[in-house]
């Protein structure tokens, strides 16, 4: 005697579950800005000497630090939530084993950990003459001693919050969709935007419109830059970590004013533009700019086969 056996039906998925699979990118982006800022809101609109005072308290210091970590985790919170809503663990768990994507040769190491700081070493000395490119090798204790602990927090803060969602997510639909150069630019533009709140607190005080404009234009130059290195290391986060805390740590020993005096006067095309605030701009734009010609605007994109691509994992509606 047989006994006939059939699978139990899958759940019907949730509402909110269709929309994060018919709307992956748009629901990704929601995300991500809406825990970021819910949760940086309160202090840039409290009444810190940096906030907007809209809000009738002020962010006692010790949750400060609070509010310094957890916004940067908004960007891998879209990212995971989104993943489980279209394959279930198993994205996630594809999604994060990526952090781990070691196996890119020792040269794409060297790139993603000093390339920024070239960059900006560059565009420092183009614009002040050799005293910051001499200032910077003649106190490289300093500068080491600077540049590394700040390299290894920022793997953690802020970069394991963000990069499992701009470049883990966010960019391989986008390239996917819009090709590199766009997907690109309208990844660099979202990404800058993000941090409209942060120039409210202290971590990112003074907001003015220039300082702003000039900061999301250099992340848009510097995002063609990181999809090149992104696109060479087969997507591995773990070098997207390292791009990303290599950015911050770079802006950190360039700071210190052993390396480029606060009181530096622009002149010449660099007070032109504006000053110091657009400098960045002008330094990583060069870059993003460059390798656009050198690979021929395909910033070395190879897309992935449709046979390749990972089908969601829900349930028809019923």
């Amino acid at each position: 005697m047989s006994v006939a056996t059939t699978a139990a039906p899958l759940a019907p998925p949730s509402a909110f579950r269709r929309i994060l699979v018919q709307y992956p990118l748009a629901a990704y982006f929601v995300i991500a800005f809406f825990v970021t800022w819910i949760l940086i809101l309160p202090m840039a609109l409290g009444q810190g000497p940096n906030g907007l005072g809209i809000l009738p308290f002020t962010v006692p210091d010790a949750g400060l630090l609070v509010l310094f970590i957890l916004p940067c985790f908004g960007p891998a919170a879209g990212a995971i939530i989104v993943t489980w809503a279209e394959s279930g663990k198993a994205g996630v768990f594809q999604l994060l084993r990526r952090l781990v994507q070691w196996r890119v040769g020792i040269g794409w190491y060297l790139v993603a950990i000093f390339g920024a700081l070239l960059i900006w070493l560059l565009g420092f000395t183009a614009a002040a003459g050799l005293t910051p490119f001499s200032n910077f090798f003649g106190q490289l204790p300093l500068v080491l001693s600077t540049f590394v602990p700040l390299l290894a927090f920022g793997l953690v803060i802020p970069s394991l919050g963000e990069e499992p969602g701009w470049r883990g997510f966010a960019l391989p639909r986008l390239q996917a969709r819009y090709g590199p150069l766009l997907g690109t630019l309208i990844l660099g533009t979202i990404h800058g935007l993000w941090h409209l709140p942060s120039f409210f607190t202290p971590f990112a005080a003074p907001f003015t419109l220039g300082n702003f404009l000039g900061f999301v234009a250099a992340i848009m130059g510097a995002s063609f830059f990181w999809t090149w290195i992104y696109n060479n290391t087969k997507g591995s986060l773990l070098i997207a970590l390292l791009v990303h805390s290599a950015f911050n740590a770079a802006s950190g020993v360039l700071n210190l004013n052993a390396i480029i005096p606060q009181d530096l006067t622009y002149a010449g095309w660099v007070q032109a533009i504006g000053g110091g605030a657009w400098l960045n701009a002008v330094a990583f734009g060069a870059a993003g700019l460059l390798v656009i010609v050198l690979t021929r605007g395909r910033l070395s994109y190879r897309p992935i086969p449709p046979a390749l691509v990972p089908m969601p994992e829900v349930a028809p509606a019923h």
